[in-house]
């Protein structure tokens, strides 16, 4: 049977939701929304903490190589197409102060 819990990843101020089932004497979990979580640990316990530590290690892989993407495509030009069009709508007045 499946258990719902709710694993908190602190960098990132945000809960994401760990299905977790005993198999014998060991518990599986993973993390719907973070495919690369999943797990096996010997306590329930051990489980949830582990779940809760790979979280925090994924999204932290995740953000740094999207951080260095990002990075990559500006210095590279990627985005000036996009600020070119930026420009030009402001310029043509197609832009509303937030």
């Amino acid at each position: 049977m499946n258990q719902v819990h709710s694993v908190h990843a602190r960098n990132f101020d945000e809960t994401y939701t760990a299905h977790i089932q005993q198999n014998g004497k060991s518990w599986l979990g993973w993390i719907p929304e973070v495919p690369a979580v999943k797990y096996e640990e010997p306590t329930k316990a051990a489980l949830l903490k582990t779940l809760e530590s790979a979280l925090q290690e994924t999204l932290e892989a995740e953000w740094e190589a999207w951080a260095a993407q990002f990075e990559a495509d500006v210095k590279a030009g990627r985005l000036e197409p996009l600020a070119q069009k930026a420009r030009a709508d402001l310029q043509a007045g197609r832009c509303t102060n937030l």
